[in-house]
């Protein structure tokens, strides 16, 4: 299996991003991931890591789809390979609900369809430089002239309706929070069966999870309450978390996590029980295991800093 990191979402200063993607390539990881919250655009700092490293790919974890016209992302995303060379991936995705209509002010509507059209223009630029395209929602007619090798593209991919999106189109799969049976039950077997249906080849697994290097319960708690406590509030990952039978999912909505919970679904404990966690969603089917490490205790700086060294010795 693959292991690749995800930079610390705080990230925000320019310089510490730049050298943690150096980092994350002297410690041997095969890609390096950051998601696009309320720091630093993503391509931006990988367009300006691409100088410093050699080896890494640079995947994006996800770009919100909503907020930025198909053909900017395209022009964005193909500047950004032709900086790194053939090393990015483009990891997108709709995004969440209350976010796209609360914080942005714009309609989260036909998600499936909104996917399958944006997608179908990326593919234009990405592999033929334009689109000429006219769809339901989107209807466009323009170039990307930039001399830059194809950019893979990775979809967040939870849902069944989804995952047979990725299947048809997709280079790959962003599932977060799933469990490694859901991984097994669904995700797999949806991917298989669209791109069966299409008549390409299965688009990879590429698991994303936080994990917590800890062994005392009280700092597990308090790294999931600190960066986890929104997600079993989205109907989307609590809908999740209760069709794969996750212990308390049932309160997910109004309670948040519970321990069971977290023992579940979170990988945390020693280096040993992450490790027997990643096998888990090996034997799932997953083949590329990207971990989000989250600092705790005292110092959750050099907490993340240790986990970083740790997950290391399992590449």
């Amino acid at each position: 299996m693959k292991q690749s990191i995800v930079l610390p979402p705080e990230v925000r200063e320019l310089e510490r991003a730049l050298t943690l993607v150096e980092q994350a390539e002297s410690l041997g990881f095969h890609a390096a991931m950051l998601g696009c919250g309320y720091h630093m655009d993503p391509l931006i700092v990988f367009a300006l890591a691409a100088g410093r490293t050699e080896r890494i790919l640079l995947t994006t974890n996800v770009m919100p789809t909503f907020t930025r016209h198909p053909l900017v992302m395209g022009m964005q995303a193909r500047t950004t390979q032709a900086a790194a060379g053939g090393r990015l991936r483009l990891g997108l995705g709709p995004g969440h609900s209350s976010v796209i209509e609360e914080h942005f002010g714009l309609s989260f509507d036909r998600l499936i369809r909104h996917t399958t059209e944006y997608v179908h223009v990326l593919r234009d630029l990405f592999e033929r430089g334009h689109s000429s395209f006219r769809g339901e929602l989107y209807r466009v007619d323009w170039s990307a002239d930039v001399e830059a090798p194809p950019v893979p593209i990775l979809l967040a991919s939870l849902g069944e309706q989804m995952c047979r999106t990725a299947g048809r189109a997709a280079d790959g799969v962003l599932p977060w929070l799933a469990p490694p049976a859901y991984v097994r039950d669904t995700i797999g077997p949806e991917l298989r069966a669209s791109a069966a249906s299409a008549g390409r080849a299965t688009p990879p697994i590429v698991m994303i999870m936080p994990c917590i290097l800890s062994t005392d319960r009280a700092e597990v708690r308090a790294g999931v309450d600190a960066y986890l406590a929104a997600y079993p509030r989205y109907e989307a990952y609590a809908a999740l978390l209760q069709r794969c039978g996750v212990p308390d999912a049932g309160r997910a909505l109004e309670d948040g996590w519970t321990d069971a919970m977290i023992d579940a679904v979170v990988p945390h404990g020693d280096l040993d029980a992450i490790a027997r966690k990643r096998d888990e969603y090996a034997a799932a089917g997953v083949e590329e295991m990207a971990f989000l490490p989250v600092g705790v205790g005292a110092d959750p700086q050099r907490s993340v800093e240790r986990t970083w060294q740790a997950l290391a010795e399992l590449v």
